[in-house]
């Protein structure tokens, strides 16, 4: 099923330092200050996070190699977590100034508005506080996350709703992106360590869940147990999924 969003995983793969381009900057983005790469790097992971779609950095930092600096910031920020990762639609950035004084005007679209983003936390909130209690094993309180999920969300087939925003609202509908961007936000709310995983499924794009428990790691994959196969790939290896035609990226 390629059921990802494509556009996404296609910009992110051919991202480059040629992407950095001398642009008129808009005098309507917000505007933050770094001098320092880490710095830099941290002020575009929390305009992300908080789901700004333009915001300007000015940059008094060593400018002697920004264009390979900079996208070294972009990555390291979409990389911070899985989940803002995967619920990036494009990013693109320019620059205007001088060495050492630096503005660069960074263009960011996302699956979901910081709204939506806010209605995702309070739903899983209410969601989480119905099925844990805090007498809950790992194991237990991600089995009944699973449950939940697959009682609560049905797959897209039109392929045009990727979100944990469209799982948690009517018609509560959503791809395979949704599924694992749901799972990661409950799974790691509830203090279980978990990533999504970015493959191929028979050679179309998909995406998954891994879980840590009990130190150990083990696949979870929503969408294809959501329907009669409830537990076929409940925390299976990696070499089950292998036999069922899962590949990763």
């Amino acid at each position: 099923m390629s059921n990802l969003n494509v556009k996404k995983l296609a910009i992110v793969s051919l991202f480059s330092v040629a992407t950095l381009l001398l642009i008129p900057l808009n005098a309507i983005a917000r505007t933050t200050s770094a001098a320092t790469l880490p710095q830099l790097k941290a002020v575009v992971e929390a305009d992300m996070t908080a789901r700004d779609s333009e915001f300007v950095i000015n940059y008094t930092g060593d400018t002697s190699n920004i264009r390979a600096d900079l996208a070294s910031c972009l990555k390291a920020a979409e990389n911070s977590n899985d989940y803002l990762k995967f619920s990036l639609s494009s990013l693109s950035c320019g620059a205007s100034g001088t060495d050492g004084n630096l503005n660069i005007d960074i263009k960011v679209t996302y699956l979901t508005t910081a709204e939506q983003e806010a209605y995702v936390n309070t739903a899983v909130t209410r969601a989480l506080a119905s099925i844990i209690t805090p007498d809950m094993t790992d194991f237990q309180k991600e089995k009944a996350i699973h449950a939940w999920v697959l009682k609560k969300v049905s797959y897209d087939y039109t392929l045009v709703n990727h979100s944990a925003y469209a799982a948690l609202v009517a018609p509560n509908k959503t791809v395979c992106q949704g599924y694992a961007l749901l799972m990661y936000k409950m799974l790691t709310q509830a203090g279980i360590t978990t990533k999504i995983v970015s493959g191929t499924l028979h050679g179309e794009a998909h995406a998954w869940n891994k879980v840590n428990i009990g130190g150990s790691w083990y696949n979870v994959d929503a969408t294809n147990d959501d329907g009669v196969n409830t537990t076929r790939f409940y925390n299976v290896t990696d070499s089950v999924l292998k036999r069922n035609g899962f590949a990763w990226r």
